[in-house]
């Protein structure tokens, strides 16, 4: 008796849904951030409107709407069973200002009331077919607000080539299990299988194996089933991407990922790869590669993209805090423990006393211009910082999001065992359960 073999054209996400989490690259402030920091768009933080596409089961906007009750959010998701179970944590949280809608990117057009000042969507542009995605593209030019932001998430060569070979062989190898859950089950199962003997083995693209298929062990069997074995799953070149975006009038405002490819490589390699007289989307990819990195999460605005730089009085207003622990002080020289318990040494007597003075307030700060005397001297420290994740620059306080976090931390809790802040990182349940 010949296995039976699973239909491929099922819609996964109605069959085995989708368990989103919230993603903080994708806050309000964060993108308004990137933005000026790069010379885009300022987006209005008084009051503005977000429309998510592929919203999933809501986890992404339900913190987002809960901490910033002045604006309005709306979802859009495709699954009904999705939609159904995001609507229903949103009453049990009472959010007036937060709507779901089902549709796909063709119809929805008529089920949506733009213009928004955000669109997002994260996980869907690699995950739909050519057709969806240009239907999604001009949803989004038309929608979107003059001024407005679109951030994209896709998965990228030649950083995710690996993964996708994992995938390709992930997927023949599943083939004959009866339903999604269990295909899924069963990478799992043959991924431990493959573990096994790579572990004898020392050579680099082995061990990379490996290390990818420890991945699939650890993640559920809904993550696995979207991410290894959805019908589509398409990886673009940085050339390939854009050129797809500006078809739509879009054009690149900066990466919201503040700890982009630029920071991650030495500076021995940048200038190799200046001497290598590689065009600009060449270098990209370069850098790309030798960071492996496997995803791209842009920002972007309607074209033509007029640059206008972050001015010294902008950047002045911004806010700083600082989790470094300090360690060490010896004259004009400062020791700090950072994220991954490496030491960073501050050699600027007034920027090491600050920083200090920083970590105790957590997760407050204090505005910039009112700790710096010359603020032109550390902008581009600052900034570097920022870059690797050392610091954080804020356009608002924590101190403007006044909603009590408790019914929230509760449901999150319930949910998936999380706490949103209210800068929509995820933390421990009990971290979250007090006063901001």
């Amino acid at each position: 008796m010949k296995p039976k073999r699973t239909d491929l054209t099922r819609d996964p996400y109605d069959e085995l849904p989708y368990c989103a989490f919230p993603v903080e690259w994708t806050a309000p402030e964060r993108l308004a951030l990137a933005s000026l920091l790069h010379g885009g768009p300022r987006l209005p933080l008084e009051r503005y409107r977000v429309l998510e596409l592929g919203c999933a089961n809501g986890a992404n906007l339900l913190p987002m709407a809960w901490y910033r009750q002045h604006a309005e959010f709306t979802g859009l998701d495709s699954s009904a069973r999705q939609i159904a179970l995001a609507s229903d944590s949103r009453d049990k949280l009472d959010l007036k200002n937060l709507h779901f809608v089902r549709g796909d990117f063709r119809s929805a057009m008529n089920q949506l009331e733009g213009p928004y000042d955000i669109i997002m969507a994260h996980g869907v542009f690699s995950w739909i077919a050519d057709d969806a995605r240009d239907a999604m593209l001009e949803l989004c030019s038309t929608l979107l607000a003059p001024g407005g932001l679109l951030y994209l998430n896709y998965n990228a060569r030649p950083g995710w080539t690996v993964r996708g070979m994992i995938r390709d062989f992930l997927l023949q190898q599943t083939v004959s299990a009866s339903n999604l859950k269990e295909r899924a089950e069963l990478c799992r199962e043959i991924s431990a299988r493959v573990i096994s003997p790579l572990k004898e083995h020392e050579h680099a693209f082995t061990m990379l194996m490996a290390n990818e298929f420890k991945l699939v062990i650890n993640q559920s069997p809904a993550y696995i089933a979207h991410e290894y074995l959805s019908p589509v799953n398409r990886a673009y070149w940085r050339k390939e991407f854009f050129a797809v975006l500006q078809r739509f009038g879009f054009s690149y405002v900066a990466d919201a990922d503040f700890n982009c490819l630029s920071n991650r490589i030495t500076d021995s390699y940048a200038d190799l790869m200046k001497l290598a007289d590689l065009d600009d989307s060449a270098a990209g990819d370069s850098a790309d590669l030798m960071c492996y990195r496997q995803m791209q999460s842009p920002v972007l605005t309607h074209s033509p993209l007029t640059s206008s730089p972050c001015t010294l009085d902008e950047f002045s207003n911004l806010f700083i805090a600082s989790k470094l622990v300090p360690v060490e002080v010896e004259g004009e020289h400062s020791t700090f423990r950072g994220p991954s318990d490496e030491e960073i040494e501050i050699t600027h007597d007034r920027f090491g006393e600050i920083l200090r003075g920083l970590q105790p307030r957590w997760p407050r700060g204090a505005r910039i211009a009112s700790l710096f005397s010359d603020v032109a001297e550390v902008r581009e420290s600052l900034e570097y910082m920022l870059s690797q994740q050392l610091i954080e620059l804020r356009c608002v306080e924590p101190g403007d999001f006044n909603v009590p976090p408790e019914p929230l931390n509760e449901l999150e809790k319930s949910l998936r065992n999380i706490s949103t802040s209210p800068w929509h990182t995820i933390d421990a349940p009990e971290a979250a359960t007090g006063p901001v």
